[in-house]
């Protein structure tokens, strides 16, 4: 029995060893200590880093931060070391090894386990494996930092494993593997691609429904699926500690909430939605034809920013102009140039490309295979292309923008590109499993398989090489390049040469990306015609086949994760470095005060976060408050605004030598003041145009709504000249004041209001906290001297960490208790069968 199990063993750590092998030379530059240069990390490393030292300076954990947008809870960036025993879980299960090797190892090792449980044969698990993983669109996220989805779409396949697996009868061993694989997943955090896994198992689920009923099995069916379930909500449960404060926090922001403004677009459909606006939404929709990257990765120019080599017409183009070869060709090498003319507005850091082997043995398979799954796979295949076109095939993404559930909360349609990449894999490894089982005879698979050649390859025939000569090869970047040419080499005629050699070299990369996959098309034909005219054993055609698809998307690879994206972390902390504005700044010995610089795209970049407390910074899910007080107020630069946001310093551009310097603010109204009056509004529209003219050091402008806490037409006493609000104690979680009055006043505080956790204190006594002038906290505050303390109490996040301990811990323990069932219960099962 010893070598029974060791035998069946074996080749699975056989395969262990092949990812790791692999995923280490692709990223050879870590075994130097080398990590990967994430434009998106640097973003996280400055949102992180007034948290991160708070929690190393005072071990509390913390929950607010001032370092991006004037204030946001931090628990939707960082709060330390949590008590959700999936953290351990999480890094044990790649195996602890470095990133990037790790997401590249625990993508190949969730579809191996999936196609071990479809049953295909080894070599084909291992291409599956290595397709899945190698797709260009996870390198592309591993290149700029999309750490957690990159996590969970590789989790993807485990979670179809684990619920197939219980369809299947394996209800134990099902359970436990969908518990664990889910659970991870919900873990990572990134709601859009657990959403996106959501859709793919609800299609599964209707799919095993149509066939239970088909084959009468409906009570198993019915059994599997509470077991499942049961699965699923042991795997919510320990993401409390994420999932509650987040969903709270989402009410509050422009994705889950709306804003209640409605200036400038009272007839708009957008306002009626209760996520994002439609707009924002559909950035990033993908081109209908431009899915046709799935098999050629140069079809509409590869990326926004790609190398060029002295061999492209660009280069040609500029000696013919009369620049020095040896200048272009430095020019050349430190130049990005945008091949890319897709339907994108803002451009793309790459293509989605699964592989053009992949995509002949998809087409295949829809001629061979005849299993259920196929057709929830191609269900699943054509939702996700219907949801990547986003703008591009509106008719149908509008009503599912403003009708599906959630949707509407999501932004960048083409992540959806992830569904077909999956299935495109799964379909493609099972028609090389319906070329090697024997069910088909050798006469109807060389048939099917010639049928298969000539639908890609004449795809890549019209639409790639002729296409190369006749299609229009302008993008979206022209206009802005042909500027950029006409300001370097003297004129528009020159740049319009300049912009007709981009052009070409479009045209000539989507030619060679063409003649490219069609050769890949054709080795794996040929290594199948082969076996099937025997000619060829199925094992080294297999290895034909794994090698072709391997080398295929290993070369696209290296174009957006190659050597070049590694660097010592030395170098990728000195782009942290200060400049002369920051260093300037941080002389200042007041604990707080608000920065704004304005020398980045100061709502799309937390860098300056890493320094300061900061105006701007970086995310996609802002409170709706701010966006709305950034949209009317703060983009048109109103110092009355940024006055009572306590903007002390802006960083700017030096008029001479263009290098960020630092200018003080001296209107900045500080941390608290108390107002001479109050300005009462009767809705928020009329909230936010009071403040285009307010002067917010001595009035405020308050909603009729708040009347209650204030009392009816409040108006604050004469404020003294003593008067006065001070800071006394800085803290992430509390703040602390001292007030000064002979009279009672309405004080305010140049803190972002957030109902969900602030609560307010004068000597103690817990006291109602106002909004003032559209984002701000204000209180009433007694005459004489009080000691007023702000502090951020999130009962939601503290239930939620005690869930999540708790439930974190039964699960592993429910996990390892199923997997050691089901593996006494394959003994018995081999000791019966022996006897």
């Amino acid at each position: 029995m010893k070598q029974n199990w060791l035998k069946a063993i074996l080749p699975h750590l056989a395969a262990i060893g092949i990812f790791i092998l692999l995923a280490t030379v692709y990223c050879s530059p870590v075994l130097e200590g080398k990590i990967v240069n994430q434009s998106d990390m640097m973003n996280v490393n400055g949102m992180a880093k007034e948290a991160k030292d708070f929690y190393e300076a005072t071990g509390e954990t913390p929950l607010w931060t001032n370092s991006m947008f004037s204030g946001m809870p931090s628990y939707v960036i960082y709060t330390g070391p949590g008590k959700n025993a999936l953290t351990r879980v999480n890094q044990i299960v790649p195996l602890g090894l470095p990133s990037p090797v790790n997401m590249l190892f625990l993508a190949m090792i969730s579809m191996y386990l999936l196609a071990c449980i479809l049953d295909f044969k080894y070599w084909i698990r291992i291409m599956g494996a290595i397709a899945f993983a190698f797709c260009s669109y996870n390198v592309i996220l591993i290149d700029l930092g999309h750490i957690t989805k990159m996590y969970d779409i590789a989790l993807m396949p485990a979670v179809l494993a684990g619920i197939i697996l219980t369809y299947r009868g394996r209800l134990i061993a099902g359970f436990g593997l969908t518990a664990l694989a889910t659970s991870l997943l919900i873990y990572n955090n990134h709601l859009q691609m657990i959403y996106y896994t959501l859709i793919m198992v609800l299609m599964l689920v209707v799919g095993a429904f149509v066939h239970a009923y088909k084959t009468q099995t409906i009570p198993q069916f019915f059994k599997a699926s509470v077991l499942l379930a049961i699965a699923g909500v042991l795997a919510v449960l320990p993401a409390a500690d994420n999932l509650m404060p987040v969903k709270e926090y989402t009410d509050y922001t422009m994705r889950g909430s709306k804003s209640e403004l409605t200036l400038g677009k009272e007839d708009s459909k957008e306002n009626k939605s209760t996520g994002l606006d439609r707009d924002y939404a559909f950035e990033w929709s993908y081109g209908v034809p431009e899915s046709f990257t799935f098999m050629i990765p140069g079809y509409v120019g590869n990326s926004s920013g790609q190398k060029l080599g002295t061999g492209s017409h660009v280069y040609e183009q500029m000696v013919s102009l009369g620049a020095p070869a040896a200048q272009v060709e430095q020019y050349m090498e430190q130049m990005r140039f945008p091949l890319y003319y897709g339907a994108q507005e803002r451009g793309t850091s790459g293509p989605v490309y699964v592989g053009a082997i992949i995509c002949f043995l998809f087409i295949l398979s829809l001629l061979v295979v005849d299993s259920w799954h196929k057709w929830w796979l191609l269900a699943v295949t054509l939702f996700g292309f219907i949801l990547s076109w986003g703008k591009n095939f509106g008719f149908i993404n509008d009503f599912l923008f403003y009708h599906l559930p959630l949707y509407n909360k999501f932004r960048a349609p083409a992540q959806a590109l992830v569904l077909p990449s999956l299935t495109f894999v799964i379909l493609g490894c099972w028609a090389l499993q319906e070329v090697a089982n024997g069910k088909h005879s050798k006469e109807v698979l060389l048939k099917k398989l010639k049928q298969a050649l000539y639908i890609t390859g004449g795809i890549i025939v019209v639409i790639g090489i002729f296409g190369s000569m006749f299609m229009n090869f302008s993008g979206h970047s022209d206009e802005t390049m042909l500027g950029y040419f006409a300001q370097m080499l003297g004129g528009k005629e020159n740049a319009q040469l300049m912009i007709r050699a981009l052009e070409k070299d479009r045209s000539a990369l989507l030619l060679k990306d063409s003649i490219r996959s069609l050769v890949f098309i054709l080795i794996a034909a040929g290594a199948i015609w082969a076996y099937l005219k025997d000619k060829l054993q199925w094992q080294p055609a297999a290895l034909i086949i794994l090698a072709a698809v391997t080398i295929d998307l290993v070369q696209v690879d290296r174009n957006y994760l190659g050597k070049d994206s590694f660097v010592d972390e030395s170098a990728q902390m000195a782009q942290l470095q200060p400049s002369p504005a920051d260093l300037q700044i941080k002389q200042d010995p007041d604990p707080y005060y608000r920065v704004f610089n304005l020398t980045t795209s100061p709502f799309e970049d937390a860098i300056p976060s890493y320094y300061h407390k900061n105006i701007g910074g970086y995310s996609p899910a802002k409170l709706w408050i701010y966006q709305d007080l950034i949209t009317h107020q703060i983009s048109k630069n109103n110092m009355g605004v940024l006055n009572m946001l306590n903007t002390k310093y802006f960083i700017v551009p030096d008029q001479k030598t263009g290098q960020p310097v630092a200018q003080r603010n001296p209107d900045a109204n500080g941390n608290a003041w108390f107002v001479k009056g109050i300005v009462w509004a009767p809705d928020a529209n009329t909230e936010m145009k009071t403040l285009d003219y307010l002067h917010t050091k001595d009035s405020a402008v308050v909603d009729q709504r708040f009347a209650k806490e204030l009392g009816a037409n409040y108006q604050p006493a004469p404020i003294d000249s003593n008067a006065a609000i001070k800071l006394t104690k800085y803290g992430l979680n509390s703040l602390e004041y001292a007030s000064n009055n002979t009279q009672e006043g309405l004080g305010v505080f140049s803190e972002i209001y957030y109902p969900a956790g602030w609560n307010a204190y004068i000597d103690g006594k817990k006291t109602d906290i106002v909004r003032v002038d559209y984002a701000l906290r204000g209180l009433k505050i007694p005459a004489g001297q009080h000691k007023i303390d702000l502090k951020f109490e999130p009962t939601t996040f503290y239930k939620a960490q005690k869930i999540s301990s708790i439930t974190s811990i039964i699960l592993v323990l429910v996990v390892i208790g199923s997997f050691i069932w089901e593996i006494i219960s394959a003994r018995k099962k081999e000791e019966k069968t022996a006897a």
